[in-house]
């Protein structure tokens, strides 16, 4: 009979407790055997099973539902029990099924014994932790996500407490904030790492986000650092609750958009500068214009300036050396004018000045300014010459447009006076530069210049003609300026190619001479200065009485000059064998009368 357990209230026994735990469980609950067979299951477990009564499982192993892995792995689990007495708890075991998906469960597995402490088999009950196990291993993964998140992602993640002090932080920002362990940052705050100003503003942020509950998105803020650089990052604060709702404090995900921000005011400094000399442009200008002209700022000062000898500049060498000729001009005004000055690049060779505040006697003394550091920073190859001219608003009942208009037209009258000093400026470092390059000497320079004019007289040219003479004779080669310095250093023999770049030195002339109004009555001789006398010269192959007088009496000069001197490549000849030679082409690449005029002339020199 089965002993029974003495209660105040009941007496129940063994069997009754057994029958009561083995139909109520929702656990699975077994009896084996010491060979693991099944002796009894519980309800629980035969619907796991599949059957319809407890007693189809007896006599059956593990083998006979399970794979034959798992099986074995419960069948030596089991057999270790009975061999040693000692129960498995709490074994958490992936159940394999042959036909059905798998289970995990937790399981203890115990002996049981006979009256006399015999083991007679195993108990076990397995509970199903399926679900327990998939939100398990779903919180694992999660744990998994944010640890890489936290560890690989490049932006800066942080967590903090209620008073803002550091709780976690990932990777990234140890790096930035020059630690080498992301604990070291663990209650510490910013202050510990940023200028006072910048930590004080991160902590209201963070503590209103705690008081409000709501986040801050976007935030774009410059972290100054206590010993490094500035750098401009884009922050999200967002608080951070507990498992009961509760703010404990706040989340944050900064990124660093330095770069991005450099880019943005490198698009904003360029929609309001001049590219090439940096100084404001137009638009620049008209929105301070408009801000400026208020009565606060009387006298307003307008400064106009228009750059002399830029075109000029442009066609002899090249836009490359305008733009340095604008730069240096840029300089000069920034050196002039005052910090608080609107100085801009009005559009082409124009500038334009603000001045706010400014008399016109302070205006004059900046434009005195610019004229002497012109002087003084002109050299032979760049000399620098700007033509301003000034208006002053005195009153707010000026008309602003007005003051431009004068400005404008005051520099204008100043061009008038300075543009013929500035260009005949240029002309002569034009002429001083070209003489560097010519491999004739000044005495030389002088001779052949001397016999063109007495040519000229020969052949009865006006007086205008004859001074127009004298100045082609400076600058017939005005185009050599455009060449490259490799081909006008050269000593040797040119290149088919480099004779062709050279072929263009009359149209690069002429284009140069039509920039400037002195030598503008002369461009078509200096186009002309290579055409033969039978129209095979170049570059438009035109003949006789059609190429101007002055280029046929250069081309025989500068030819006599160019037989008679060394060269390189071949010795001089003598006076009486130049003349020989300019005699057999006399009518093909010479004009007779020339040839004529220039052999008396020899003749009486004798």
């Amino acid at each position: 009979m089965a002993e029974k357990i003495k209660n105040k209230k009941y007496d129940i026994s063994e069997s009754q407790m057994i029958t009561a735990l083995m139909d109520y469980s929702t656990d699975s609950i077994y009896f084996k055997d010491l060979k693991s067979r099944f002796i009894l299951i519980n309800k629980a477990l035969v619907k796991r099973f599949g059957m319809k009564s407890p007693d189809e499982a007896v006599g059956k192993t593990d083998f006979d539902f399970f794979t034959e892995e798992h099986a074995r792995e419960a069948y030596d689990i089991e057999q270790k029990i009975i061999k040693t007495g000692i129960p498995a708890i709490d074994i958490e075991e992936k159940e394999t099924w042959h036909e059905k998906g798998d289970r995990w469960v937790s399981t203890i597995k115990m002996p049981y014994y006979d009256k006399n402490g015999k083991i007679l088999g195993t108990f076990g009950i397995s509970r199903d932790i399926t679900d327990k196990k998939i939100i398990e291993n779903q919180l694992e993964k999660e744990m998994s996500f944010m640890n890489t998140l936290m560890e690989r992602i490049p932006d800066s993640i942080y967590f903090k407490d209620l008073k803002s002090r550091f709780i976690l932080i990932n990777k990234a920002l140890a790096e930035r904030l020059d630690i080498k362990d992301p604990d070291e940052a663990v209650g510490k705050t910013d202050f510990d790492f940023f200028s006072e100003e910048h930590a004080k503003q991160a902590y209201n942020d963070e503590q209103n986000v705690i008081k409000t509950g709501k986040p801050m998105v976007g935030i774009e803020e410059k972290e100054t650092w206590h010993e490094k650089g500035d750098r401009w990052v884009s922050t999200i604060k967002m608080p951070f609750y507990d498992e009961k709702g509760k703010i404990i404090g706040t989340f944050g995900i900064s990124r660093d958009i330095t770069e991005k921000k450099k880019a943005e005011e490198k698009v904003e400094y360029l929609s309001f500068h001049d590219g090439l000399t940096e100084l404001y442009n137009r638009a620049y200008f008209d929105e301070e214009l408009n801000r400026l002209d208020t009565e606060r700022q009387l006298p307003v000062t307008i400064v106009m300036g228009d750059l002399n000898g830029l075109k000029l500049i442009n066609d002899t060498y090249g836009h490359a050396r305008g733009d340095i000729l604008l730069r240096n001009i840029a300089e000069i005004l920034k050196e002039s004018f005052r910090k608080e000055d609107i100085i801009s690049r009005w559009g082409g060779d124009e500038f334009i000045s603000i001045l706010p505040k400014t008399s016109v006697k302070d205006a004059e003394s900046i434009i005195k300014r610019i004229k002497e550091l012109c002087k003084e920073k002109s050299t032979t190859e760049m000399p620098l010459s700007i033509s301003l001219g000034a208006s002053i608003k005195k009153s707010s009942s000026e008309n602003i447009d007005d003051i431009l208009k004068e400005a404008e037209d005051n520099m204008y009258k100043s061009k008038i006076v300075e543009s013929v000093t500035a260009q005949e400026s240029l002309l002569q470092s034009l002429r001083v530069i070209l003489k560097k390059g010519d491999y004739k000497t000044e005495t030389r320079i002088k001779k052949m210049d001397d016999y063109a004019v007495l040519i000229g007289k020969r052949l009865n040219l006006s007086s205008t003609k004859l001074e127009e003479l004298k100045l082609f004779m400076n600058f017939h080669n005005i185009g050599k300026l455009a060449l490259a310095d490799e081909i006008m250093a050269k000593k040797g023999r040119l290149t088919a190619e480099e004779w062709k770049i050279v072929k263009e030195i009359p149209e690069i002339g002429y284009r140069i001479a039509e920039s400037s109004a002195k030598l503008m009555p002369i461009a078509e001789s200096i186009l002309s200065h290579h055409e033969w006398y039978n129209g095979q010269g170049y570059p438009r192959g035109i003949k006789g009485e059609e190429i101007p007088v002055l280029s046929r009496i250069s081309l025989l000069v500068t030819s006599y000059d160019a037989m008679t001197s060394d060269r390189p490549y071949r010795n001089k000849m003598t006076s009486s064998e130049a003349k020989k030679e300019i005699k057999k082409y006399s009518g093909v690449q010479f004009d007779p009368k020339v040839v004529d005029a220039f052999f008396e002339l020899l003749e009486e020199e004798k």
